[in-house]
């Protein structure tokens, strides 16, 4: 027998012992780490504590635990493989059957799906979750005609990272919000254990006429370091609600719903709306169309199962105190997980693993019958896959929008897919040119808002050839009002869609008139040698208080001039008192004092006249003075239209600074 010095083998014995320590250790990390939530991270630790482990019942439920770990952070492939080691081990418990089918459906192994569901409904032929998932495998092997709906991946949005749960941020479905965990999100650069990727941002990305822009974040007061997920507009894209998941190393705190309100171009603190503990899943944000139910995903206790979806409601949209959260039922939740929920009209949208699909996460519809019961369809293939497929919105009406999904042939992860039906698409456009009013030159750089009946609001700038462009929605009246700088905000006529019922494309001009000079405010009446204002003068005052009221910020001198008949002294003080007297009228009817001052000028500055004037009185030139030297010359019908040309009312636009009183 060789000899073996005693140093070696006390030596190998401390090199096991401390083999033995770092295991326990590394196990003891993994599942800190689980139970914080942390999937993607501990399921790596499992897998390679699991072969180091000698004893085989333990190693059965350490293989297991990288499966469930797998599972949970989104990756079938390497769940089955820890199923199928738990297996070998002799792991007792059924459910690794069950969960090895289901993931083996989500890999598209349809084969092996079907052998995995059978030896668990041999040990546990009762179980709802196994009679469920036999209906899956139905569904998949039937071969079922596919609906006529055509999916593409959209490459705009999508990147190498997970990028999921669009949703529409304008009523003309040009602006999408989405969430992904992409690095050029505004939080740090900081890993959510759950998915192993960066913690996800909240996206925002516009329609121009070259095609989608470059997506880009919100700003901080939205996304953080922490995970911030699926969002929802309400009805006029004012208030947004959203998905915040904090995370710290080692703990698990869950998700809030939050809300942000718009703030031009910027957004205010978000806000906690505090449904329940903190230490809870509430997420996924989903409003109804008036705004006052909103449903959402949770794992609040009473439910049926995993992740259910419960509904909360308010008294109005200014109430911020909503109802306590109610369930469901189990029409529409099950023992698996109930997600992303969306709502159009009175139907409900959803993603669910508990109820037959073709694998991993289905999206259904689900609507009330005339008793109030809840039936839910699957939305067959191709939005839903062997992957998960959740998220889902429509373009209102339209058999179209965008869903989230997992399938093959993405750019990395979760990507967004547009989804249309081909059948007639009603739609409105409004077209428009935005010109100078006196020179008729296109204005680029303009502001166009338009505001809708349904409470919508949309925003444009207009291109170097003063265009602008809108999608419209239907059954809606619409006013676009066009602002630059150096002109009076100037309003379109009313545009509206109701009642139309075929594709329709509107055109509008829209007239802005400069105010680096004087403007003429035409139609404004006195009683002869008085400053009392006449009654034909109504319209063109009320013209002018809307026009003060349009643009909220000018600080203007009201100017009134007279002819040259009489002394100069009177008519610099009868132009004075009729001055005050359109100063005293706006205040009268609510422009505010700070913002008015009256100027008299008399006789002092005669009209020059212009091209348009020139043509409509031919024997005047553009450019000439009607001053008392050139009427004196004239006949007397033409020194009669001279002096009511002399004899006018205009603005002067001194400030566009006024501080609004809040």
């Amino acid at each position: 027998m060789k000899y073996i010095p005693y140093s070696i083998i006390i030596g190998s014995l401390l090199i096991i012992t401390m083999a033995s320590c770092g295991v326990e250790r590394r196990l003891k990390k993994a599942d800190a780490i689980y139970e914080a939530g942390g999937y993607d991270k501990s399921a790596g630790l499992y897998r390679k504590v699991a072969p180091r482990i000698k004893d085989k019942e333990r190693k059965a439920a350490i293989f297991f635990k990288s499966g469930e770990a797998y599972r949970l952070s989104g990756n079938a492939a390497f769940a089955v493989r820890g199923y199928d080691q738990a297996i070998r081990n002799n792991y007792p418990n059924p459910i690794v059957f069950l969960r090895n089918a289901e993931m083996s459906l989500v890999n598209d192994n349809v084969e092996k799906a079907q052998k995995q569901l059978e030896s668990f409904r041999e040990l546990e032929p009762d179980n709802r979750q196994g009679a469920v998932l036999q209906q899956s495998l139905d569904l998949v092997k039937s071969g079922k005609t596919e609906t006529p709906y055509k999916v593409e991946n959209v490459k705009e949005f999508n990147s190498r990272y997970h990028d999921f749960a669009p949703t529409f941020g304008s009523s003309d479905y040009e602006t999408v919000l989405f969430t992904s965990s992409r690095r050029e999100g505004k939080g740090k650069i900081k890993t959510y254990e759950v998915t192993g990727q960066k913690n996800a941002d909240i996206f925002k990305v516009t329609l121009a006429k070259k095609g989608w822009q470059k997506p880009e974040p919100l700003d901080d007061a939205i996304n953080t370091g922490d995970e911030e997920g699926a969002s929802v507009f309400n009805y006029n894209y004012t208030t947004l609600y959203f998905t915040r998941c904090r995370q710290e190393r080692g703990e698990k705190y869950g998700c809030s719903i939050m809300l942000s309100k718009a703030q031009g171009d910027s957004w205010s603190e978000a806000e906690n709306l505090q449904i329940v503990s903190d230490s809870l899943l509430v997420a996924h944000p989903a409003l109804s169309s008036d705004g006052l139910t909103m449903y959402l995903s949770s794992n609040i206790f009473g439910g049926y199962g995993g992740s259910d979806l419960w509904q909360i409601s308010r008294g109005s949209e200014d109430d911020n105190l909503w109802s306590e959260p109610v369930n469901l039922g189990d029409r529409i939740n099950t023992p698996g997980n109930e997600v992303f929920p969306s709502v159009r009209k009175d139907t409900l949208f959803f993603a669910s693993d508990g109820h037959p699909g073709y694998g991993g996460l289905d999206i259904y519809k689900a609507y009330k019958n005339e008793s109030g019961i809840w039936t839910v369809e699957n939305m067959g293939k191709p939005i839903n896959s062997n992957a998960d497929d959740f998220g889902i919105v429509f373009e209102n009406e339209n058999e179209r929008g965008y869903f989230s999904s997992r399938r093959k042939g993405g750019r990395g992860g979760d990507d967004i897919y547009s989804f249309r039906m081909d059948i007639p698409v009603i739609e409105y456009f409004l077209k428009g040119v935005v010109r100078d009013a006196k020179t008729n030159a296109l204005i680029a750089r303009a502001e166009v808002v338009l505001s809708g009946s349904d409470g919508t609001s949309l925003k444009r700038t207009t291109e170097k050839d003063g265009s602008f462009q809108f999608r419209l929605s239907g059954n809606t009246d619409y006013i676009a009002v066009a602002r630059r700088d150096g002109y009076f905000a100037q309003k379109s006529g009313t545009i509206s869609t109701e009642g139309i019922t075929e594709s329709k494309t509107f055109t509008e001009k829209i007239l802005m008139v400069s105010f680096r000079e004087p403007v003429e405010i035409p139609n404004i009446f006195f009683e002869f040698g008085k400053a009392d204002l006449s009654k034909e003068s109504t319209g063109a005052l009320d013209e002018l208080i809307a026009l003060m009221n349009d643009n909220p910020k000018i600080i203007v001198s009201l100017i009134a001039h007279t002819d040259n008949r009489g002394t100069e002294d009177a008519n610099m003080q009868l132009s004075q008192r009729r001055a005050q007297a359109v100063v005293d009228y706006l205040i009268i009817n609510g422009i505010d004092e700070e913002r008015l001052s009256a100027s008299g000028m008399g006789e002092s500055t005669p009209r020059t006249v212009t091209a348009a004037i020139a043509q409509k009185y031919p024997f005047l030139k553009a450019g000439q003075t009607l001053s008392e030297e050139f009427i004196n010359g004239l006949e007397n019908e033409q020194k009669e239209i001279c002096h009511a040309l002399n004899r006018r009312t205009e603005i002067q636009v001194l400030s566009d600074n006024f501080n609004i009183p809040q």
